[in-house]
Protein backbone atom coordinates (compact mmCIF):
# COMPACT_ATOMS: atom_id res chain seq x y z
CA UNK A 1 0.00 0.00 0.00
CA UNK A 2 1.09 3.65 -0.60
CA UNK A 3 0.20 4.44 2.91
CA UNK A 4 1.86 3.18 6.30
CA UNK A 5 2.13 4.36 9.50
CA UNK A 6 3.94 2.49 12.11
CA UNK A 7 2.30 -0.51 14.28
CA UNK A 8 1.15 1.55 17.15
CA UNK A 9 -0.51 4.22 14.70
CA UNK A 10 -3.42 1.05 13.58
CA UNK A 11 -6.05 -0.97 16.07
CA UNK A 12 -4.35 -4.48 17.25
CA UNK A 13 -5.33 -6.54 20.38
CA UNK A 14 -1.72 -7.75 21.16
CA UNK A 15 -3.42 -10.38 24.09
CA UNK A 16 -6.46 -11.38 22.04
CA UNK A 17 -4.35 -12.61 19.20
CA UNK A 18 -1.99 -14.92 22.04
CA UNK A 19 -5.45 -16.06 23.09
CA UNK A 20 -6.65 -17.26 19.91
CA UNK A 21 -3.10 -18.73 18.89
CA UNK A 22 -3.04 -20.80 22.55
CA UNK A 23 -6.66 -22.00 21.93
CA UNK A 24 -5.63 -23.15 18.75
CA UNK A 25 -2.61 -25.05 20.04
CA UNK A 26 -4.35 -26.20 23.12
CA UNK A 27 -7.81 -27.78 21.46
CA UNK A 28 -8.81 -29.16 18.37
CA UNK A 29 -12.21 -27.63 18.68
CA UNK A 30 -10.97 -23.85 18.86
CA UNK A 31 -9.04 -24.75 16.00
CA UNK A 32 -11.92 -25.29 13.97
CA UNK A 33 -13.27 -22.26 15.46
CA UNK A 34 -10.62 -20.19 14.68
CA UNK A 35 -10.29 -21.48 10.84
CA UNK A 36 -14.00 -20.83 9.99
CA UNK A 37 -14.02 -17.11 10.78
CA UNK A 38 -10.19 -16.18 10.58
CA UNK A 39 -6.92 -15.96 8.19
CA UNK A 40 -3.58 -15.24 8.26
CA UNK A 41 -3.62 -11.54 7.57
CA UNK A 42 -6.41 -11.13 10.06
CA UNK A 43 -3.33 -11.10 12.96
CA UNK A 44 -1.47 -7.73 12.72
CA UNK A 45 1.76 -8.91 14.41
CA UNK A 46 4.00 -10.76 11.70
CA UNK A 47 4.93 -13.03 14.49
CA UNK A 48 1.33 -14.14 14.92
CA UNK A 49 1.14 -14.74 11.58
CA UNK A 50 3.72 -16.86 11.01
CA UNK A 51 2.38 -18.74 14.09
CA UNK A 52 -1.14 -19.11 12.14
CA UNK A 53 1.02 -20.57 9.18
CA UNK A 54 2.38 -23.01 11.26
CA UNK A 55 -0.44 -24.31 12.54
CA UNK A 56 -3.00 -24.11 9.87
CA UNK A 57 0.08 -26.11 7.59
CA UNK A 58 0.42 -28.40 10.15
CA UNK A 59 -3.95 -28.96 10.38
CA UNK A 60 -3.80 -29.14 6.08
CA UNK A 61 -1.54 -32.52 6.85
CA UNK A 62 -3.82 -34.02 9.33
CA UNK A 63 -0.65 -33.50 11.72
CA UNK A 64 -1.71 -32.66 15.63
CA UNK A 65 -1.35 -29.45 16.46
CA UNK A 66 0.47 -28.81 20.00
CA UNK A 67 3.53 -26.69 21.02
CA UNK A 68 6.29 -29.20 20.11
CA UNK A 69 4.52 -29.91 16.76
CA UNK A 70 4.18 -26.06 15.97
CA UNK A 71 7.88 -25.56 17.03
CA UNK A 72 9.19 -28.28 14.29
CA UNK A 73 7.04 -26.73 11.84
CA UNK A 74 8.77 -23.34 12.82
CA UNK A 75 12.04 -24.73 12.90
CA UNK A 76 11.12 -26.08 9.23
CA UNK A 77 9.88 -23.27 8.02
CA UNK A 78 13.48 -21.22 9.48
CA UNK A 79 10.62 -19.18 11.55
CA UNK A 80 10.83 -20.44 15.35
CA UNK A 81 13.82 -17.43 16.62
CA UNK A 82 11.30 -15.10 14.68
CA UNK A 83 8.12 -15.59 16.85
CA UNK A 84 10.34 -15.98 20.13
CA UNK A 85 10.83 -18.99 20.37
CA UNK A 86 9.62 -21.68 22.00
CA UNK A 87 9.15 -19.47 25.07
CA UNK A 88 6.43 -17.31 23.20
CA UNK A 89 4.69 -20.32 22.02
CA UNK A 90 3.65 -21.20 25.63
CA UNK A 91 3.22 -17.83 26.50
CA UNK A 92 0.56 -17.77 23.91
CA UNK A 93 -1.17 -21.12 25.33
CA UNK A 94 -0.73 -19.63 28.77
CA UNK A 95 -2.77 -16.48 27.46
CA UNK A 96 -5.66 -18.80 27.08
CA UNK A 97 -7.13 -18.59 30.69
CA UNK A 98 -10.94 -20.18 29.64
CA UNK A 99 -11.41 -22.18 26.30
CA UNK A 100 -14.90 -21.51 26.84
CA UNK A 101 -14.10 -17.38 26.13
CA UNK A 102 -12.89 -18.96 22.26
CA UNK A 103 -15.19 -16.87 20.45
CA UNK A 104 -15.08 -13.87 22.40
CA UNK A 105 -11.19 -13.39 21.42
CA UNK A 106 -12.00 -14.59 17.97
CA UNK A 107 -14.48 -11.45 17.59
CA UNK A 108 -11.99 -9.21 18.84
CA UNK A 109 -9.19 -10.28 16.74
CA UNK A 110 -11.99 -10.10 13.37
CA UNK A 111 -13.42 -6.82 14.61
CA UNK A 112 -9.51 -5.19 15.03
CA UNK A 113 -8.94 -6.59 11.65
CA UNK A 114 -11.55 -4.69 9.97
CA UNK A 115 -10.99 -1.29 11.42
CA UNK A 116 -7.23 -1.67 10.48
CA UNK A 117 -8.69 -2.48 6.93
CA UNK A 118 -10.71 0.20 6.62
CA UNK A 119 -8.27 2.89 8.09
CA UNK A 120 -5.91 2.21 5.88
CA UNK A 121 -8.17 2.23 2.47
CA UNK A 122 -9.07 5.93 3.91
CA UNK A 123 -5.00 6.49 4.12
CA UNK A 124 -5.07 5.40 0.56
CA UNK A 125 -7.76 7.60 -0.82
CA UNK A 126 -6.26 10.57 0.80
CA UNK A 127 -2.47 9.76 -0.65
CA UNK A 128 -4.52 9.72 -3.98
CA UNK A 129 -5.78 13.03 -3.44
CA UNK A 130 -2.90 14.47 -1.58
CA UNK A 131 -0.48 13.74 -4.63
CA UNK A 132 -3.08 14.14 -7.99
CA UNK A 133 -3.60 10.80 -8.96
CA UNK A 134 -7.83 11.65 -9.24
CA UNK A 135 -8.06 11.13 -13.11
CA UNK A 136 -11.86 11.16 -13.00
CA UNK A 137 -13.96 12.08 -10.21
CA UNK A 138 -17.15 9.97 -10.59
CA UNK A 139 -14.71 6.74 -10.92
CA UNK A 140 -12.40 7.34 -8.02
CA UNK A 141 -15.67 8.01 -5.50
CA UNK A 142 -16.90 4.43 -7.32
CA UNK A 143 -12.87 2.87 -6.38
CA UNK A 144 -13.44 4.37 -3.19
CA UNK A 145 -16.24 2.96 -2.38
CA UNK A 146 -15.62 -0.51 -3.75
CA UNK A 147 -12.47 -0.37 -1.74
CA UNK A 148 -14.26 0.17 1.57
CA UNK A 149 -16.83 -1.95 1.27
CA UNK A 150 -14.01 -4.72 0.21
CA UNK A 151 -12.54 -3.71 3.77
CA UNK A 152 -15.25 -4.33 5.30
CA UNK A 153 -17.13 -7.69 3.75
CA UNK A 154 -15.00 -9.71 5.97
CA UNK A 155 -17.01 -8.32 9.26
CA UNK A 156 -17.62 -11.14 12.28
CA UNK A 157 -19.65 -13.83 10.49
CA UNK A 158 -22.84 -15.41 11.99
CA UNK A 159 -23.44 -18.02 13.64
CA UNK A 160 -25.27 -21.14 12.94
CA UNK A 161 -29.89 -20.57 13.54
CA UNK A 162 -31.78 -23.88 15.16
CA UNK A 163 -33.80 -24.61 12.26
CA UNK A 164 -36.37 -24.03 15.30
CA UNK A 165 -36.08 -20.44 15.03
CA UNK A 166 -35.85 -19.95 10.97
CA UNK A 167 -39.19 -22.16 11.35
CA UNK A 168 -40.58 -19.42 13.72
CA UNK A 169 -39.46 -16.81 10.95
CA UNK A 170 -41.78 -18.89 8.27
CA UNK A 171 -44.27 -19.56 10.65
CA UNK A 172 -45.11 -15.18 11.19
CA UNK A 173 -45.02 -14.82 6.96
CA UNK A 174 -47.22 -17.67 6.72
CA UNK A 175 -49.42 -16.08 9.25
CA UNK A 176 -49.45 -12.38 8.05
CA UNK A 177 -49.96 -12.47 4.24
CA UNK A 178 -48.35 -10.78 1.87
CA UNK A 179 -50.31 -7.85 0.38
CA UNK A 180 -50.72 -9.29 -3.42
CA UNK A 181 -51.48 -12.52 -1.75
CA UNK A 182 -54.92 -12.12 -2.97
CA UNK A 183 -54.04 -12.71 -6.60
CA UNK A 184 -52.18 -15.55 -5.86
CA UNK A 185 -48.63 -13.67 -6.42
CA UNK A 186 -46.31 -12.68 -3.01
CA UNK A 187 -43.85 -10.59 -5.57
CA UNK A 188 -43.91 -7.61 -7.89
CA UNK A 189 -46.46 -8.47 -10.86
CA UNK A 190 -45.47 -9.44 -13.97
CA UNK A 191 -48.81 -8.09 -15.53
CA UNK A 192 -49.49 -11.60 -16.93
CA UNK A 193 -51.94 -13.72 -15.46
CA UNK A 194 -50.48 -17.59 -16.35
CA UNK A 195 -46.87 -15.43 -16.12
CA UNK A 196 -47.97 -14.83 -12.19
CA UNK A 197 -48.97 -17.93 -11.81
CA UNK A 198 -45.65 -19.76 -12.50
CA UNK A 199 -43.46 -17.76 -11.17
CA UNK A 200 -45.82 -16.14 -8.54
CA UNK A 201 -44.01 -12.72 -10.10
CA UNK A 202 -41.01 -11.12 -9.68
CA UNK A 203 -39.41 -11.73 -6.33
CA UNK A 204 -37.38 -9.13 -4.31
CA UNK A 205 -33.24 -10.08 -4.86
CA UNK A 206 -34.11 -12.25 -7.85
CA UNK A 207 -32.33 -11.38 -11.14
CA UNK A 208 -34.24 -12.33 -14.18
CA UNK A 209 -32.92 -12.84 -17.38
CA UNK A 210 -35.67 -12.67 -20.79
CA UNK A 211 -33.41 -14.22 -23.46
CA UNK A 212 -33.81 -14.08 -27.59
CA UNK A 213 -32.43 -13.96 -30.83
CA UNK A 214 -32.23 -9.95 -32.27
CA UNK A 215 -35.59 -8.60 -32.90
CA UNK A 216 -37.88 -11.49 -31.27
CA UNK A 217 -38.59 -9.23 -28.79
CA UNK A 218 -36.84 -9.07 -25.57
CA UNK A 219 -36.78 -5.71 -25.15
CA UNK A 220 -40.47 -5.18 -26.06
CA UNK A 221 -41.54 -7.30 -23.02
CA UNK A 222 -39.00 -5.58 -21.03
CA UNK A 223 -40.66 -2.39 -21.46
CA UNK A 224 -43.80 -4.15 -20.89
CA UNK A 225 -42.92 -5.75 -17.59
CA UNK A 226 -41.74 -2.32 -16.87
CA UNK A 227 -44.85 -0.71 -17.92
CA UNK A 228 -46.91 -3.05 -16.14
CA UNK A 229 -45.31 -3.08 -12.86
CA UNK A 230 -45.30 0.73 -12.47
CA UNK A 231 -48.65 1.06 -13.56
CA UNK A 232 -50.08 -1.53 -11.57
CA UNK A 233 -48.00 -0.97 -8.03
CA UNK A 234 -47.01 2.80 -8.72
CA UNK A 235 -43.95 1.60 -7.59
CA UNK A 236 -40.88 3.21 -9.42
CA UNK A 237 -39.01 0.87 -12.12
CA UNK A 238 -35.15 2.16 -13.05
CA UNK A 239 -34.12 1.36 -17.08
CA UNK A 240 -30.92 1.24 -18.08
CA UNK A 241 -31.05 1.16 -21.86
CA UNK A 242 -27.47 0.99 -23.50
CA UNK A 243 -29.22 0.28 -27.31
CA UNK A 244 -31.96 2.70 -27.51
CA UNK A 245 -32.02 6.67 -26.36
CA UNK A 246 -34.64 7.37 -23.80
CA UNK A 247 -36.92 9.02 -26.29
CA UNK A 248 -37.25 6.07 -28.34
CA UNK A 249 -38.29 4.34 -24.78
CA UNK A 250 -40.64 6.53 -24.24
CA UNK A 251 -41.85 6.54 -27.93
CA UNK A 252 -42.40 2.50 -27.38
CA UNK A 253 -44.12 3.29 -23.85
CA UNK A 254 -46.27 5.63 -25.51
CA UNK A 255 -47.04 2.50 -28.44
CA UNK A 256 -47.48 0.06 -25.15
CA UNK A 257 -50.90 2.60 -24.06
CA UNK A 258 -52.50 3.48 -27.01
CA UNK A 259 -51.87 0.68 -28.91
CA UNK A 260 -51.43 3.55 -31.72
CA UNK A 261 -48.60 2.52 -34.43
CA UNK A 262 -44.77 3.37 -33.31
CA UNK A 263 -44.24 4.49 -37.02
CA UNK A 264 -47.03 7.06 -36.70
CA UNK A 265 -45.67 8.07 -33.23
CA UNK A 266 -42.42 8.81 -34.54
CA UNK A 267 -43.21 10.60 -37.63
CA UNK A 268 -46.51 12.63 -36.09
CA UNK A 269 -48.30 11.00 -38.69
CA UNK A 270 -51.51 11.04 -35.98
CA UNK A 271 -54.96 12.29 -36.41
CA UNK A 272 -58.51 12.07 -34.92
CA UNK A 273 -59.25 9.96 -32.43
CA UNK A 274 -55.31 7.85 -32.80
CA UNK A 275 -54.21 11.57 -32.04
CA UNK A 276 -56.14 11.74 -28.77
CA UNK A 277 -54.82 8.55 -27.79
CA UNK A 278 -51.46 9.02 -28.03
CA UNK A 279 -52.09 12.90 -26.00
CA UNK A 280 -54.02 10.39 -23.50
CA UNK A 281 -50.75 8.05 -23.46
CA UNK A 282 -47.89 10.68 -23.28
CA UNK A 283 -49.72 12.24 -19.93
CA UNK A 284 -50.26 8.75 -18.53
CA UNK A 285 -46.52 7.87 -19.36
CA UNK A 286 -45.35 10.78 -18.17
CA UNK A 287 -47.27 10.69 -15.02
CA UNK A 288 -45.51 7.15 -14.17
CA UNK A 289 -42.46 6.44 -11.75
CA UNK A 290 -39.98 5.18 -14.21
CA UNK A 291 -36.27 5.93 -14.69
CA UNK A 292 -34.69 5.77 -17.80
CA UNK A 293 -30.49 5.42 -17.89
CA UNK A 294 -29.74 6.19 -21.52
CA UNK A 295 -25.91 6.11 -21.27
CA UNK A 296 -24.40 3.66 -23.55
CA UNK A 297 -21.97 1.04 -23.00
CA UNK A 298 -22.16 2.01 -19.20
CA UNK A 299 -19.56 0.90 -16.67
CA UNK A 300 -20.99 -1.63 -14.24
CA UNK A 301 -19.70 0.43 -11.32
CA UNK A 302 -22.20 2.74 -12.92
CA UNK A 303 -25.20 1.14 -12.88
CA UNK A 304 -24.74 -0.06 -8.79
CA UNK A 305 -24.00 3.42 -8.08
CA UNK A 306 -26.85 4.84 -9.69
CA UNK A 307 -29.05 1.75 -8.28
CA UNK A 308 -28.04 2.58 -5.06
CA UNK A 309 -28.45 6.65 -5.38
CA UNK A 310 -32.23 6.01 -6.83
CA UNK A 311 -33.75 3.30 -4.05
CA UNK A 312 -32.05 6.07 -1.53
CA UNK A 313 -34.30 8.31 -3.15
CA UNK A 314 -36.98 6.06 -3.69
CA UNK A 315 -36.73 3.54 -0.91
CA UNK A 316 -40.11 1.53 -2.58
CA UNK A 317 -38.17 0.99 -5.83
CA UNK A 318 -40.20 -1.92 -7.33
CA UNK A 319 -37.61 -2.94 -10.16
CA UNK A 320 -34.68 -2.70 -12.25
CA UNK A 321 -34.08 -3.39 -15.81
CA UNK A 322 -30.85 -3.70 -17.48
CA UNK A 323 -31.16 -3.77 -21.55
CA UNK A 324 -28.96 -5.51 -22.27
CA UNK A 325 -26.14 -7.43 -20.80
CA UNK A 326 -23.95 -7.97 -23.65
CA UNK A 327 -22.68 -4.07 -23.74
CA UNK A 328 -22.41 -3.80 -20.29
CA UNK A 329 -18.99 -2.97 -19.78
CA UNK A 330 -16.52 -3.97 -16.38
CA UNK A 331 -13.24 -2.23 -16.93
CA UNK A 332 -12.15 1.37 -17.26
CA UNK A 333 -10.20 1.09 -20.77
CA UNK A 334 -10.46 -0.46 -24.31
CA UNK A 335 -7.56 -1.88 -24.19
CA UNK A 336 -8.11 -4.31 -20.91
CA UNK A 337 -6.99 -8.01 -22.03
CA UNK A 338 -10.29 -9.32 -20.44
CA UNK A 339 -12.44 -11.69 -22.15
CA UNK A 340 -15.85 -11.18 -23.34
CA UNK A 341 -16.69 -14.25 -21.10
CA UNK A 342 -14.67 -13.01 -17.72
CA UNK A 343 -16.56 -9.76 -18.38
CA UNK A 344 -20.33 -10.99 -18.71
CA UNK A 345 -19.23 -12.88 -15.63
CA UNK A 346 -17.82 -10.19 -13.61
CA UNK A 347 -21.32 -8.61 -14.79
CA UNK A 348 -23.89 -11.31 -14.31
CA UNK A 349 -22.86 -12.30 -10.56
CA UNK A 350 -22.52 -8.47 -9.79
CA UNK A 351 -25.80 -7.39 -11.02
CA UNK A 352 -27.27 -11.24 -9.02
CA UNK A 353 -25.45 -9.07 -6.12
CA UNK A 354 -26.84 -5.91 -6.31
CA UNK A 355 -30.69 -7.42 -6.47
CA UNK A 356 -29.46 -9.21 -3.23
CA UNK A 357 -28.48 -6.15 -1.81
CA UNK A 358 -31.08 -3.76 -2.53
CA UNK A 359 -33.49 -6.49 -2.49
CA UNK A 360 -35.44 -5.58 -5.81
CA UNK A 361 -36.50 -7.99 -8.61
CA UNK A 362 -33.48 -7.02 -11.52
CA UNK A 363 -34.54 -8.03 -15.32
CA UNK A 364 -31.67 -8.74 -17.54
CA UNK A 365 -31.88 -9.34 -21.54
CA UNK A 366 -29.57 -11.09 -23.08
CA UNK A 367 -29.27 -12.28 -26.35
CA UNK A 368 -28.91 -16.11 -27.56
CA UNK A 369 -26.12 -17.45 -29.42
CA UNK A 370 -25.97 -18.62 -32.81
CA UNK A 371 -26.53 -22.25 -31.93
CA UNK A 372 -30.31 -21.90 -32.49
CA UNK A 373 -29.61 -20.96 -35.93
CA UNK A 374 -27.91 -24.15 -36.60
CA UNK A 375 -30.22 -26.91 -35.36
CA UNK A 376 -32.27 -28.51 -37.65
CA UNK A 377 -36.49 -28.36 -37.71
CA UNK A 378 -36.93 -26.84 -34.09
CA UNK A 379 -35.12 -23.51 -33.55
CA UNK A 380 -36.67 -23.40 -30.34
CA UNK A 381 -34.01 -21.95 -28.00
CA UNK A 382 -32.99 -24.16 -24.69
CA UNK A 383 -30.54 -22.71 -21.42
CA UNK A 384 -27.62 -23.95 -23.33
CA UNK A 385 -28.22 -21.31 -26.24
CA UNK A 386 -27.32 -18.41 -23.67
CA UNK A 387 -24.65 -16.42 -25.07
CA UNK A 388 -21.08 -15.47 -23.65
CA UNK A 389 -21.09 -17.16 -20.23
CA UNK A 390 -22.56 -20.18 -18.71
CA UNK A 391 -22.42 -18.26 -15.55
CA UNK A 392 -26.04 -16.24 -17.11
CA UNK A 393 -27.74 -19.44 -16.69
CA UNK A 394 -25.67 -19.91 -13.22
CA UNK A 395 -27.08 -16.75 -11.06
CA UNK A 396 -29.76 -16.35 -12.72
CA UNK A 397 -33.08 -17.23 -10.43
CA UNK A 398 -35.41 -17.01 -13.68
CA UNK A 399 -34.90 -17.82 -17.18
CA UNK A 400 -37.43 -16.59 -19.72
CA UNK A 401 -36.67 -17.95 -23.58
CA UNK A 402 -38.50 -16.40 -26.47
CA UNK A 403 -39.75 -17.86 -29.31
CA UNK A 404 -41.74 -16.65 -32.13
CA UNK A 405 -41.80 -18.93 -34.69
CA UNK A 406 -42.84 -16.53 -37.66
CA UNK A 407 -39.32 -14.86 -37.07
CA UNK A 408 -38.22 -17.46 -39.15
CA UNK A 409 -39.08 -17.37 -42.65
CA UNK A 410 -39.45 -20.83 -43.50
CA UNK A 411 -42.05 -21.46 -41.28
CA UNK A 412 -44.22 -19.65 -43.72
CA UNK A 413 -45.67 -22.38 -46.45
CA UNK A 414 -48.08 -20.99 -48.49
CA UNK A 415 -48.82 -25.09 -49.17
CA UNK A 416 -49.99 -25.62 -45.46
CA UNK A 417 -53.80 -25.65 -46.03
CA UNK A 418 -53.30 -28.39 -47.71
CA UNK A 419 -51.74 -30.44 -44.48
CA UNK A 420 -53.35 -32.29 -41.80
CA UNK A 421 -53.87 -30.49 -38.32
CA UNK A 422 -51.29 -32.35 -36.70
CA UNK A 423 -48.28 -31.16 -39.24
CA UNK A 424 -49.34 -27.95 -39.39
CA UNK A 425 -46.40 -25.56 -37.19
CA UNK A 426 -47.13 -23.46 -34.55
CA UNK A 427 -47.02 -20.20 -36.97
CA UNK A 428 -49.76 -22.07 -39.03
CA UNK A 429 -51.73 -23.36 -36.41
CA UNK A 430 -51.86 -19.39 -35.37
CA UNK A 431 -52.70 -18.00 -38.28
CA UNK A 432 -55.59 -20.39 -38.84
CA UNK A 433 -57.20 -19.62 -35.41
CA UNK A 434 -56.23 -16.01 -35.89
CA UNK A 435 -58.54 -15.60 -38.82
CA UNK A 436 -61.70 -17.50 -37.09
CA UNK A 437 -61.41 -15.17 -34.13
CA UNK A 438 -61.33 -12.48 -36.83
CA UNK A 439 -64.38 -13.97 -38.31
CA UNK A 440 -66.22 -14.40 -35.32
CA UNK A 441 -65.51 -11.03 -34.24
CA UNK A 442 -65.63 -9.11 -37.65
CA UNK A 443 -62.69 -7.32 -36.74
CA UNK A 444 -58.81 -7.85 -37.69
CA UNK A 445 -56.48 -8.15 -34.85
CA UNK A 446 -54.30 -5.85 -36.34
CA UNK A 447 -50.99 -4.61 -34.57
CA UNK A 448 -48.86 -6.79 -37.11
CA UNK A 449 -49.58 -9.42 -34.57
CA UNK A 450 -47.36 -12.69 -33.86
CA UNK A 451 -47.70 -15.43 -31.19
CA UNK A 452 -44.96 -15.53 -28.87
CA UNK A 453 -44.08 -18.31 -26.49
CA UNK A 454 -42.81 -17.48 -23.03
CA UNK A 455 -40.72 -20.35 -21.81
CA UNK A 456 -39.55 -20.02 -17.81
CA UNK A 457 -37.19 -22.51 -18.09
CA UNK A 458 -35.34 -21.69 -14.93
CA UNK A 459 -37.41 -21.00 -11.80
CA UNK A 460 -34.88 -21.14 -8.80
CA UNK A 461 -38.12 -20.89 -6.47
CA UNK A 462 -40.80 -22.68 -8.36
CA UNK A 463 -42.12 -24.47 -11.41
CA UNK A 464 -40.98 -23.91 -15.06
CA UNK A 465 -43.70 -24.02 -17.82
CA UNK A 466 -45.14 -21.73 -20.97
CA UNK A 467 -46.64 -19.38 -21.89
CA UNK A 468 -48.31 -17.44 -24.87
CA UNK A 469 -48.36 -14.10 -25.33
CA UNK A 470 -49.91 -12.40 -28.12
CA UNK A 471 -47.04 -9.94 -29.47
CA UNK A 472 -48.66 -6.45 -31.54
CA UNK A 473 -45.58 -5.48 -33.43
CA UNK A 474 -46.60 -2.48 -34.91
CA UNK A 475 -46.92 -0.79 -31.41
CA UNK A 476 -44.81 -2.82 -29.07
CA UNK A 477 -47.20 -4.24 -26.90
CA UNK A 478 -47.85 -7.83 -25.37
CA UNK A 479 -51.68 -9.11 -24.34
CA UNK A 480 -52.70 -12.31 -23.25
CA UNK A 481 -54.62 -14.49 -25.17
CA UNK A 482 -58.70 -14.97 -23.98
CA UNK A 483 -59.72 -18.59 -22.04
CA UNK A 484 -61.81 -18.20 -25.18
CA UNK A 485 -58.96 -17.93 -27.85
CA UNK A 486 -57.00 -20.72 -25.93
CA UNK A 487 -60.12 -23.05 -25.91
CA UNK A 488 -59.48 -22.65 -30.08
CA UNK A 489 -56.24 -22.68 -30.15
CA UNK A 490 -56.52 -26.37 -28.18
CA UNK A 491 -59.31 -27.77 -30.62
CA UNK A 492 -56.49 -26.89 -33.34
CA UNK A 493 -54.12 -28.82 -31.59
CA UNK A 494 -54.03 -28.65 -27.75
CA UNK A 495 -50.80 -26.44 -27.99
CA UNK A 496 -52.07 -24.87 -23.92
CA UNK A 497 -50.83 -28.09 -23.04
CA UNK A 498 -47.39 -28.34 -24.74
Amino acid sequence: MPFNKSARDLPCNEQAEQAVLGSALLSRECLYNVFSVLEEDDFFLGKHQLIYRAIKSLFDKETPVDVLTVTEELMNMKELEAVGGVEYLKLCSDAMVALSSIDHYINIVNDQAVLRRLIQSCRDIDYKFLNNEILDVNDFILESESAIKVATERRRISDFQPAKTVAERVKMTIETPKEAKADGVIGLTTGFNKLNSITQGFQAGDMIVIAARPSVGKTALALNFAYRAANRTNKPVAVFSLEMPAEALVRRLIGIESAVSLTKILTGNVFGVERAKVANAIYKIGNMPIYIDDTPNIKLTDIIAKSRKLQANNPDLGLIIVDFLGLVTTTQSSRSSITRQEEVRKTSLALKGLARELKVPIIVVSQLSRDVEKRGDSKKPILSDLRDSGSIEQDADVVMLLYREDYYKNTRDSSSGNKKLGNLSSHERFEMVKEQKEKITGEPMGGDVSLVEVNVAKNRNGQTGMSYLFFYKSFGRFDEPSDEWLKEMREVNDIAGQ
